[in-house]
């Protein structure tokens, strides 16, 4: 039963209303596996400040991790708005280098739909556990290429920088980069604070600051989930 375009874009607001509370490990992905059997969940919801016309646009995203083996972490990662879905990908990802050296380093290959193309997603992280005044933090490296069938690509990176402040506190610092296939290439600092609420959720609340002329200020709130 095929239903209505009309009446499938009405209802992904719904559909994310009601998923994002539902979903609540930590930042330290990327680079570091899954551990078998471990599933983590999370979702964001970003609200931009009004651009030139006005209009103060709404986004949020879905993603999951599931550690299939000890060395093979399979995931979905999606993402949209009020009006449509724009981001659909599927990902394995595998740590290469043996597991017990400081810096981590993992390959991902993605495959899916970005802005109504289909696309592939292949990916590089590299990551190493620090401490600083004395705390736990890490340090990571994320990049990916969007590939599209046709021919066009998408340069995405995030360099973060994470440390444990209190027991159930942790600050993040993420500077994020991006070359669209289409668009303004941009420069974002992303500063948040995550809060363990209970063991295996937390709460983030975070700002989105651009660097340069790619997109609005905003705020976002994610809620992630481990077990």
């Amino acid at each position: 039963m095929k239903v209505n375009a009309e009446v499938t874009m009405q209802l992904r607001p719904l559909f994310a209303m009601l998923i994002l509370p539902w979903l609540v490990s930590m930042a330290e992905a990327g680079a570091w596996p899954r551990a078998k059997g471990q599933t983590f969940l999370a979702a964001t919801g970003q609200l931009d400040a009004p651009d030139e016309t006005g209009l103060a646009r709404q986004s949020f995203t879905l993603y999951a991790e599931y550690g299939a083996t000890e060395r093979l972490t399979l995931g979905i990662d999606l993402g949209g708005d009020a009006l449509q879905m724009t981001k659909t990908i599927v990902f394995a990802r595998w740590p290469v280098g043996r597991p017990a050296r400081k810096v981590k380093i993992a390959v991902e290959l993605g495959l899916g739909e970005v802005a109504e193309q289909r696309a592939l997603r292949p990916g590089l992280s590299l990551g190493r556990g620090l401490t600083l005044w004395g705390r736990h933090g890490w340090a990571a490296f994320d990049g990916r290429a969007v590939m599209f069938s046709g021919g066009q690509m998408t340069l995405e990176s995030d360099i973060t920088l994470g440390l444990d402040i209190t027991a159930r506190g942790k600050v993040i610092a993420q500077i994020q980069t991006g070359q669209p296939a289409k668009g303004q290439t941009y420069v974002r600092f992303a500063p948040s604070y995550v809060h363990a609420t209970k063991p295996g959720a937390h709460l983030e609340f975070g700002l989105i600051l651009p660097l340069t002329d790619g997109g609005e200020r905003g705020v976002k709130l994610g809620l992630w989930r481990s077990f």
